[in-house]
């Protein structure tokens, strides 16, 4: 099992979901920030640090077997996955995220694991791209054009939601701040910032 070290200590880090709302954003921006992508989200953004998914499932039934990927590779499944996957332990996320550097907390949704990994890096600031938690206007389920062929159920995206308004506390404790750069999300626990406003911001902090 992997372990995971703070060598992103004091970064930003972005996290790249699947919501069609990435679809208006000018992911060229991302050049030279970290990055870490779910699931078929690298698609969008092969140049991210990392690609984290959950479930073996992925890996199997989008028909993608071996990534043109460059970065590091994730997962809780224990089976499956390239032979430089990284595994690390699911845990619930009832008790909030983990501070094990070999374990993240997630149970309906792999933006919890996604965070999980950044703060275990030691970032000061996440921002979370694409994190709608809602299908976009014209019924897109993601922004990527990946195969998903696993129907979405009824109440999942209520099941994500709660997830993540579950895990704010936790993260606010450990020092992290969030941004939601999603101007559709439900996801209503973290600040929302426009994708321009927070690279503008973290420019002038350089």
């Amino acid at each position: 099992m992997a372990t995971l070290a703070r060598d992103w200590e004091g970064e930003t880090a972005f996290v790249l979901a699947g919501g069609p709302s990435v679809l208006d954003l000018d992911l060229s921006l991302l050049k030279g920030r970290r990055v870490i992508a779910i699931n078929s989200a690298h698609l969008a953004w092969p140049d991210a640090d990392a690609l984290f998914y959950a479930d073996a499932g992925w890996w199997t039934d989008t028909g993608w077997k071996e990534p043109a990927f460059a970065g590091e590779i994730f997962t809780t499944s224990p089976v499956g996955g390239p032979k430089t996957v990284k595994r690390l332990v699911k845990i619930k996320p009832a008790s909030g995220v983990s501070t094990d550097p070999g374990r993240v907390a997630l149970d309906a949704t792999s933006v919890s694991g996604a965070i999980n990994i950044a703060i275990h890096r030691g970032v000061a600031r996440i921002v979370l791209l694409g994190v709608d938690g809602c299908l976009g206007s014209d019924g897109r389920r993601h922004h990527h054009g990946g195969l998903y062929p696993n129907p979405l159920r009824k109440g999942w995206f209520d099941r994500h939601r709660a997830e993540l308004e579950g895990l704010a506390r936790s993260i606010r404790a450990l020092g992290v701040e969030v941004i939601n750069c999603s101007p559709v999300s439900h996801v209503a626990c973290w600040p929302k910032m426009s994708f321009g406003d927070v690279l503008s911001m973290l420019d002038r902090a350089r």
